[in-house]
């Protein structure tokens, strides 16, 4: 009995131990750094990337710089200029997915989403659609009016009108051996197709 109790005392300790470590791990790293727009303290993070220093002052202040580790996308060129500052947009990958943003950050913070092209089906909305990711990386397609309009989709949305009914866009699902399913937005459609993986010669 006394081995046990002796057991669950230490363990108890032990967990209390690694709650702390875990909150300062989320926190970040003291680095004893200041940050150089707002002079609040410096801390180390670890990202999707790799580590990062930010601001502890964020979400008010958004300083970050990049540490390495995991290579970041590099920002994709566009063909569209800041309505801001007139510098060209380019498409940058975060957290959440692409989404274009001005050439001048940080000096200038312009951003919008990336759109599929595909006019939100919800009727009156006049959004577009976007891709997104939730916190664990799982990606979805949403409405750019959101909050104010919640369609969202798992399926990914294809620019090709349903033969069947003409609804606006199909949706793509993808299975192992490379099979392509393609379905009708419109539930009470019912139009399928599966698409099978060309074979190279």
């Amino acid at each position: 009995m006394d081995t046990v109790d002796s057991f669950y005392k230490q363990f108890s300790r032990d967990l209390k131990s690694a709650g702390k470590k875990m909150e300062n791990v989320k926190v970040g790293q003291e680095t004893g750094e200041a940050c150089p727009e707002c002079g609040k303290p410096v801390v180390k993070k670890f990202g999707r990337f790799g580590s990062f220093l930010a601001c502890s002052a964020y979400p008010e202040c958004k300083y970050t710089k990049d540490l390495g580790g995991r290579e970041k996308p590099a920002d994709e060129p566009t063909d569209e200029i800041c309505p801001t500052c007139s510098k060209p947009m380019v498409i940058k990958h975060g957290r959440f997915g692409k989404f274009i943003a001005c050439s001048g950050y940080p000096e200038c913070k312009t951003t919008k989403p990336v759109t599929l092209g595909i006019v939100c089906p919800e009727p009156g909305c006049g959004g577009q659609l976007v891709e997104r990711r939730t916190r664990r990386g799982k990606t979805f397609f949403s409405c750019t009016n959101y909050p104010n309009c919640k369609f969202a989709l798992w399926a990914r949305p294809v620019s090709e009108p349903c033969p069947m009914c003409a609804a606006p866009f199909l949706t793509e699902r993808y299975a192992r051996g490379g099979k392509v399913t393609r379905a009708c937005i419109r539930e009470e459609c019912g139009y399928k197709q599966e698409i099978l993986p060309t074979v190279v010669a």
